[in-house]
């Protein structure tokens, strides 16, 4: 385990300046043939936050979430989720999508799947932009904690670095786990407080605690309490948070390491 870990890592920092450069590239290839180019990110984005929002005042009105505004409450989940969601549709499969790299040279294949999420981050970094103008037009701006704001942000993508290389493993192995996996992703975003909040479970302590078992979970709590609550997490959550991220990752460097002779049989 120790061995493997210490190969991904030493792979990470030796290719630093190769995964940056491929990252780049692949931001900019995903919407190379389009006019407005990476703009349709940001568009879509706004669509469907729009739809959201529209969704919640028809059925719920106006009202707050948790104490908070609605649509503040909304985009406070929502665009980490925009960005989570293409990271484990796209990232996921990092390996899987670059069988010509894998089978026609030497490469560091364990720095695939954290080029995915650079790429996907640098796309979506503006898109957080987005929290800042919402938050400063409904009186929030205030409450902004910047250090909460980074410190979560950093969260954000060591979560999402360790969640990807561990799923990578597995899809380009297994084409039958890759649709089950889409599959539990389309769901994904109704389990989570990101359009709903803890009130309607509260009087469950059992539904409360499997919500929160998901560490994605500290992340949307983190954010909100960057923009607008500034309360900060228990340290037994924030523990166990780190914990699931670390074994993430462990688990995630031992696959890689013990399949990365096989990848280009297989795929």
């Amino acid at each position: 385990m120790f061995e493997a870990i210490r190969y991904v890592i030493n792979e990470h920092i030796s290719n630093r300046k190769l995964l940056l450069k491929m990252a780049v590239v692949n931001m900019s290839k995903q919407t190379l043939r389009t006019s407005l180019g990476v703009f349709w990110v940001y568009l879509h984005d706004f669509l469907y936050f729009f739809v959201f929002c529209a969704f919640r005042i028809l059925m719920s009105g106006t009202g707050q979430i948790d104490g908070i505004n609605s649509v503040v409450y909304l985009m406070s989940g929502l665009i980490p989720w925009f960005f989570i969601s293409e990271v484990l549709n796209q990232g996921a499969a990092a390996i899987r999508n670059n069988k010509p790299i894998i089978q026609s040279l030497k490469f560091p294949i364990t720095i695939l799947p954290s080029v995915e999420v650079t790429a996907i981050f640098l796309k979506r970094l503006p898109t957080f932009l987005f929290i800042f103008a919402v938050c400063i037009y409904y009186g929030y701006i205030g409450s902004f904690h910047p250090l909460l704001f980074i410190y979560f942000m950093l969260c954000l993508l060591l979560l999402m670095y360790s969640l990807t290389l561990f799923v990578s493993a597995f899809i380009a192995v297994s084409t039958d786990l890759h649709q089950f996996y889409l599959m539990f992703v389309r769901v994904m975003l109704y389990t989570m407080p990101i359009v709903w909040g803890y009130k309607h479970i509260e009087k469950y302590p059992a539904i409360m605690t499997i919500v929160k078992i998901n560490p994605m979970v500290y992340i949307f709590n983190g954010f909100r309490s960057a923009f607008v609550t500034g309360v900060l997490p228990t340290a037994k959550y924030t523990a166990y948070f780190w914990i699931c991220t670390v074994l993430l990752f462990s688990m995630g460097s031992f696959v890689q390491y013990k399949l990365r002779r096989y990848y280009s049989d297989v795929i």
